[in-house]
């Protein structure tokens, strides 16, 4: 099929591919990009000089030389402007400041306990408006501000429509969460799913054609990265790997089903073991929940039964997932993640029993506790400055831009 390009959206096109190289590699000069992208020098430097006065990147002084004239050292702003993000989970909500580079400037987390009241609505959106008016009082002084705020809901949600399906624990469904809280903060509103962004998160930072990132906590979910972009599905609702089937005739789920996989590799799965142990006070619902149990686990053998009969429960999810998808890698977050000396060698001792073939070999650790949160700024990013790894840089092509490409850098003027 033919594309007819004009001269405005051609030079957009370039400033982008720019930009791209410069964000992507770091130390590089303006020779270095007119080799590597095939672009002629004069355009190159027009489009430089751009970047330079929009803030987007920065001279860093002369390089050396082998002959010749200095070549000059470029490199991407990571202050040229912020995102927000926010970890919204059943006992607590966490919210980031990060800088244009997903590298965290403000952190705000408030512990909650989820009310039966069904206020979790109101309760969630003032704690979020609360976070958000405080990162805006300290932030640093930037060119191109807040970007936006991206959100991290833990359960079923549709990011295209910014509409909310279920939140399960919370008695939140069918709900317009993104004009629910635009109308608060006077700020752009994007939300996905917790493992989604989390798996977004862990794309930014180590870039392949594939990954997993699990999100266990209260519930599990997975959000799966394949050919390097997000798997959402037709209503994006694609990941909710804890309610996949592994005891047909299984204890009884909240959606309907029996035997959820995150029935038994959840905090509920480990309250219900330790209470099996005869340990008291197991709400999951608790804050801190993981924490304190962590605390006892060292001196206590029943509380390192309960981890060993976890770690072998997600094992088993994760090897069905290994065999399903054969990725790179597996990363496990959400506050489960801090069991990962208790849980990690139960974990691989099942991978070794059920994951075939090679799966048997794919990595699978603990991801940082601030991954969710990250991925949901680094998702309001990806719309503002599509700046991601692409599948191969030297053969973009205009397939793979945005055909109306941000705001922040259509204001070329044709060449």
């Amino acid at each position: 099929m033919r594309i007819n390009i004009d001269a405005q959206r051609m030079r957009q096109l370039n400033k982008y591919t720019v930009l791209h190289w410069i964000y992507n590699h770091p130390n590089v000069s303006r020779a270095d990009i007119a080799k590597l992208t095939g672009l002629n020098r004069a355009t190159v430097s027009s489009l430089v000089d751009e970047l330079l006065a929009e803030d987007f990147i920065q001279e860093l002084g002369q390089s050396t030389s082998s002959g010749g004239r200095k070549p000059i050292i470029l490199q991407f702003n990571a202050r040229t402007g912020f995102s927000i993000g926010v970890d919204v989970q059943i006992s607590s909500i966490k919210t980031l400041l990060t800088d244009a580079r997903g590298q965290v400037v403000d952190k705000k987390i408030t512990t909650l306990r989820p009310p039966s009241d069904g206020s979790f609505r109101e309760i969630m959106l003032q704690i979020i408006e609360e976070h958000v008016r405080d990162i805006l009082r300290t932030c640093p002084p930037s060119s191109h501000g807040i970007f936006g705020v991206g959100i991290a809901l833990p359960g079923m949600v549709d990011y295209s429509r910014g509409h909310v399906y279920y939140l399960p624990n919370v008695n939140v469904e069918n709900w317009n969460f993104t004009q629910a809280l635009a109308s608060r903060i006077n700020l752009p509103v994007v939300i996905d799913n917790d493992a989604n962004c989390g798996a977004w998160a862990e794309f930014l930072r180590h870039p392949t054609d594939s990954l997993v990132f699990i999100n266990a906590g209260i519930g599990v979910g997975a959000g799966l990265i394949l050919h390097g972009q997000l798997v959402r599905g037709r209503h994006g609702i694609a990941g909710e790997w804890g309610h996949t089937t592994i005891s047909a005739t299984g204890l009884l789920c909240a959606c309907g089903n029996y035997g959820c996989w995150e029935l038994y590799s959840s905090e509920r799965a480990l309250a219900r073991y330790l209470h099996e142990e005869g340990v008291s006070e197991t709400d999951p619902f608790i804050p801190s929940f993981i924490e304190r149990v962590l605390a006892q686990t060292p001196h206590d053998i029943r509380y390192q039964r309960a981890f060993s009969q976890l770690g072998a429960y997600l094992g088993i999810g994760i090897s069905n997932i290994l065999n399903a998808f054969n990725p790179r890698f597996i990363s496990i977050g959400g506050t489960i993640s801090q069991a990962a000396h208790w849980l990690l060698p139960e974990i691989h001792r099942m991978l070794k029993k059920r994951a075939i073939g090679a799966n048997k070999q794919i990595g699978v650790f603990a991801a940082d506790l601030d991954m969710v949160a990250i991925g949901a700024a680094g998702l309001v990013l990806s719309r503002v400055l599509p700046l991601t790894p692409l599948p191969s840089f030297n053969t973009l092509n205009i397939d793979q831009v945005p055909h109306d490409l941000p705001r922040l850098l259509a204001n070329s003027e044709s060449n």
